[in-house]
């Protein structure tokens, strides 16, 4: 998300903050503009909704900012997501008014931001259309190809995706049923498009899967 400049001015002013697997960054509910940006491990945001169904709404990984729209809006009112490490995490924390400090002093950091969030919000129009017009396990391969397009492997054909989610997760991230998750992997395990392990998934196949995909 940052370019290497940006995230350099990010890491100076900010402190290191560690977390274990599991543990929360952000909390839902909470009244704070502190912001971090993730340096290593990967973070899933999550969202309670009135009923008390938890909706897992995107994995972040190192370079992302995490809890800036509070920071740069502090009248906006309390986290309306949280922010949970899914593996060991590295991150730097600033608190609002440095945050906001920044943006005065690095103007691409405010470009950056509105870039990112035309590309979450184009993200949502394209998950509401998938919902719409494709079954789960084309959902499903189109998401593992945005995983692995967003990591670099050493074999392209052949992509290790090891984000530690469970398979109720997954549903929620491509808006499935876990029933429907579950005979998804099945069929594109059939095809010999994916292995799987416990929390791993394997694409064997990455070009047959784009061709399923598409």
């Amino acid at each position: 998300m940052l370019d290497p400049e940006d995230r350099a001015a990010v890491i100076r002013v900010g402190r290191p903050r560690r977390y274990r697997r599991g543990a929360p960054i952000i909390i839902q509910g909470d009244h704070s503009d502190t912001v971090f940006v993730v340096v290593a491990g990967r973070v899933k945001v999550t969202m309670v909704t009135a009923d008390g169904q938890e909706i897992l709404l995107a994995v972040e990984g190192p370079g992302e900012l995490l809890g800036e729209f509070e920071a740069v809006d502090p009248d906006s009112g309390p986290r309306i997501a949280a922010n949970v490490a899914l593996e060991p995490v590295e991150c730097r924390e600033m608190t609002g008014q440095e945050f906001r400090d920044l943006l005065d002093t690095h103007p691409r950091i405010p470009l950056m931001l509105l870039r990112w969030t035309i590309r979450r919000l184009k993200w949502a129009d394209r998950r509401r259309v998938d919902a719409a017009s494709s079954d789960t396990s084309h959902r499903l391969a189109r998401f593992l190809l945005e995983l692995a397009d967003n990591h670099a492997h050493a074999d392209p054909s052949r992509v290790d995706i090891d984000i530690p989610l469970t398979q109720e997760e997954l549903a929620s991230l491509i808006t499935a049923s876990r029933d429907a998750v579950v005979r998804a992997i099945t069929l594109l395990r059939s095809r010999r498009l994916i292995a799987t392990a416990r929390r791993r998934i394997t694409i064997l196949d990455i070009n047959a899967l784009r061709q399923y995909a598409d």
